[in-house]
């Protein structure tokens, strides 16, 4: 028995975020009640608004159905524009070898979208300072953006410049910007002062994105080194003063050499080194304590390293799930070390990490994915596990003789998946972080 179906979608271009609604028809040219299992077939079934599953479609003999099929574009940088083929399986259940799988290409349309961030919230300097300004192309089509920086305040003592103000991105390419910040109107001494400083992004065909840190402005000479110096001055006056002053009404006498050794002024030299050397010593050891206590707490509250070992569990049987995933914690990437893939039944497993498929095996003969070095999930990102059973050919329950109105998808036979995901959750900021080496 042959099968007939046709699947039409708007010509219309559709954006990366927009929704739209696919038309499927199919025709019963037999003699008996019949109902079709429908399947979505290519990237659309791997959408987070898309189910694989659509379900079964009952038509009378001698007419043909229609049913509508929505589907929602994912707004990301990897769907790339112009013609996207899906298809959909149609598979008769009174004749399970009559299969038609009708195809439809959408026209996705380009979007532009960029981000823009500074790598540190916060620099410093008594003359200048340096900061890097990190630019992400997150449309889908190669964007031209240009740069510009200034400090928010008009009268700030600062003049700020970037290496480069125009930038070429393809889609999903980050690029570095070094900045440089030169204090124009330097502080002898005094109290730091914070200027904020605005990096604006501007794109032709999209809206443009800001980001900001602040600049602090240390004086030339710092306290404890000003305060040190009036102490030695002080100290340096009043010897002399002591010295030159009258005592008992004459002028003391300096020998000239005692037998002993050094001379009185000698000696007093000597003293007042001494004590000098020991004030400075304990003024360097604070300042190393203090540091040593910003350090620790800093590193106190930052992100560790953390093994993972978790097992993602994917089934066909009732109350089980068709996908499962693991997603990666914020503030953190997944350095994947091991994929062990293992399965049983009459399906295909897939295996998506940050929305790359990196496999696709029969369930029943699954072997363990190597993932690259390179590829190592961000934040909100996931690992993911789907499997996909396919109907059973021969040997199933007889259908009822009517059609089904009940919507329930068919019969399957049960096939299952497990993948085990061995990796290392590493902070994507602070002590701890480690970036990715670039393949060679």
């Amino acid at each position: 028995m042959t099968l007939r179906a046709e699947l039409t979608v708007p010509e219309d271009v559709i954006t990366p975020g927009e929704a739209l609604t696919a038309h499927l028809r199919v025709w019963n040219e037999s003699r008996i009640v019949d109902a079709y299992q429908l399947w979505l077939v290519g990237p659309p079934a791997y959408w987070p608004d898309a189910e694989p599953d659509l379900g079964q479609l009952p038509v009378y003999p001698g007419n043909h159905e229609k049913i509508n099929i929505p589907l929602s574009l994912p707004r990301d940088s990897e769907l790339t524009p112009g013609p996207l083929t899906f298809a959909i399986r149609v598979a008769s259940v009174e004749d399970p070898a009559a299969v038609a799988v009708p195809e439809a290409d959408i026209q996705v349309g380009e979007f532009h979208d960029a981000t823009i961030e500074a790598d540190r919230a916060r620099v410093g300097g008594a003359l200048w300072s340096s900061n890097l300004v990190l630019v992400e192309n997150t449309g889908n089509a190669t964007a031209t953006v240009r740069l510009r920086v200034a400090p928010e305040a008009k009268d700030a003592p600062l003049a700020v410049s970037l290496r480069r103000s125009r930038l070429v991105l393809k889609p999903g390419e980050q690029a570095r910007v070094a900045l440089m910040t030169r204090v124009r109107t330097p502080m002898f001494t005094g109290t730091a002062a914070n200027w904020p400083i605005v990096i604006h992004l501007e794109q032709e065909h999209a809206e443009g994105a800001s980001a900001s840190f602040t600049h602090r402005q240390r004086p030339l000479v710092p306290k404890p080194v000003l305060k040190g110096l009036i102490m030695a001055v002080t100290a340096l006056v009043a010897f002399a003063v002591l010295w030159f002053s009258p005592v008992g009404g004459k002028k003391p006498k300096v020998a000239a050499e005692s037998a002993k050794g050094p001379t009185q002024m000698e000696a007093v030299q000597q003293e007042q080194k001494k004590e000098e050397d020991a004030k400075k010593k304990e003024e360097e050891q604070a300042e190393q304590k203090a540091e040593q206590e910003k350090k620790d707490q800093k590193d106190a509250g930052a992100l560790k390293k953390q093994q993972l070992n978790k097992s993602i569990a994917v089934t066909s049987r009732p109350g089980g799930k068709l996908e499962d995933s693991y997603t990666v914690p914020k503030g953190y990437r997944l350095a994947v070390k091991s994929l062990n893939l293992s399965g049983s039944g009459p399906g295909v497993l897939f295996v998506t990490v940050a929305g790359n498929q990196l496999s696709s095996q029969d369930a029943a003969s699954a072997k363990d994915v190597t993932v690259p070095e390179t590829l190592s999930p961000k934040e909100d990102q996931k690992v993911t596990l789907r499997v996909q059973c396919q109907p059973p050919q021969s040997g199933g329950p007889s259908p009822s003789p009517g059609p089904s109105t009940s919507g329930q998808p068919g019969t399957l036979t049960t096939c299952e998946g497990t993948v085990v995901l061995v990796g290392e959750l590493i902070p994507l900021k602070g002590p701890n972080a480690v970036e990715i080496k670039p393949p060679s």
